[in-house]
């Protein structure tokens, strides 16, 4: 087990669920003509950040598959453990 391609996993995780985050804020923001600055404060918004990190994990889906393709399962193991720690954040959230 490589503990740096986990890490590296983990992070490329995280990172591919922001992005998923930002892309739908920002085609969402897009179709009800706001601003760039009110699309932004959407993003940073935790009034529904739970649901719209639901659909920002879904970007990783097609990472995880590339690495499991390339038979690196260190660095699935990593967007899968990023994947756990996003739901369980959000899960505590909503307590």
């Amino acid at each position: 087990m490589n503990k740096k391609a986990i890490i590296f996993g983990f992070l490329i995780g995280l990172a591919t669920t922001f992005i998923g985050i930002s892309i739908y804020t920002f085609i969402i923001g897009l179709s009800l003509d706001l601003s760039l600055q009110d699309i932004t404060n959407r993003i940073v918004s935790t009034s529904v950040l739970g649901k719209r990190a639901s659909i920002g994990v879904l970007l990783n889906l097609p990472v995880f598959y590339f690495f499991l393709n390339k038979k690196k399962e260190d660095y699935a193991k990593g967007i899968l453990l990023a994947i756990v720690l996003v739901a369980l954040i959000f899960i505590l959230n909503k307590l």
